[in-house]
């Protein structure tokens, strides 16, 4: 997925920043992680998850892609799919710097009262990006949620680099004045091995997010392991 793309998991968020998609029109890829883990949220009750993402973009700037990821959340007794599909537009500023909007739909397939959408702006560099998401129902919990999050990646040598996230949060109930804010951030290295990119990284949370239909929200601090396979 090319830097700045919609719905980032952690099959695209970091790998994009190992990446160069620049060059394809058509991409995909598969993936597994330790847990899945979103925004400081684990999604998979702190179990490994497999996923996948496919994508387009066109040579006008616009693209299209959706991704599938594995979820266990509360009150499921078994494994749920959560489809994500992303479609926006992005425009060169300079040869190293962009511009992007567009929107995105979560869907689960047995959950259908958590389904979804968000719309985001962002701006991208090399080895930064910066993005802006709003959602006037987030997870179908009568909240409405602002996230901006900033991603980097700092080069060690031609395979090896470091890599930062720092997000906040906030979401308000959509009639009421109750508003909550939270704090996210992930460091940790990744490589790049010909298609396969690996990922280590620490996440932490700085409170409990009952936003999500989490089963375990309490949990603030674990380590991330995954890879991906682009096709």
């Amino acid at each position: 997925m090319r830097p700045g793309r919609g719905a980032p998991r952690l099959l695209a968020v970091y790998g994009l920043l190992l990446a160069d998609p620049a060059l394809a029109q058509l991409s995909a890829q598969v993936g597994v992680a330790s847990d899945y883990v979103y925004r400081g949220v684990s999604l998979n009750d702190g179990n490994p998850a497999v996923m996948a993402a496919v994508n387009y973009d066109s040579t006008w700037g616009g693209f299209v892609g959706g991704q599938v990821a594995q979820t266990r959340l509360y009150g499921e007794h078994h494994a749920e799919p959560l489809w994500t599909i992303d479609a926006g537009y992005a425009h060169a500023l300079t040869s190293r710097l962009s511009w992007e909007v567009g929107a995105t739909y979560s869907i689960f397939s047995n959950f259908t009262f958590w389904n979804y959408a968000e719309t985001f702006v962002g701006i991208s560099s090399e080895n930064w990006n910066l993005r802006l998401y709003h959602a006037p129902n987030y997870f179908g919990r009568q909240r409405r949620s602002d996230y901006i999050e900033l991603n980097g990646a700092y080069p060690l040598n031609d395979r090896w680099r470091l890599i930062g996230h720092l997000g906040v949060q906030q979401t308000k109930i959509i009639h009421d004045g109750d508003r909550d804010r939270t704090y996210d951030a992930s460091f940790g290295v990744g490589t790049k091995l010909d298609r396969v990119n690996l990922q280590l990284l620490w996440v932490v949370i700085n409170r409990a997010n009952y936003v999500y239909p989490s089963t375990s929200p309490d949990d603030r601090r674990r380590w991330v392991l995954s890879a991906n396979y682009a096709f």
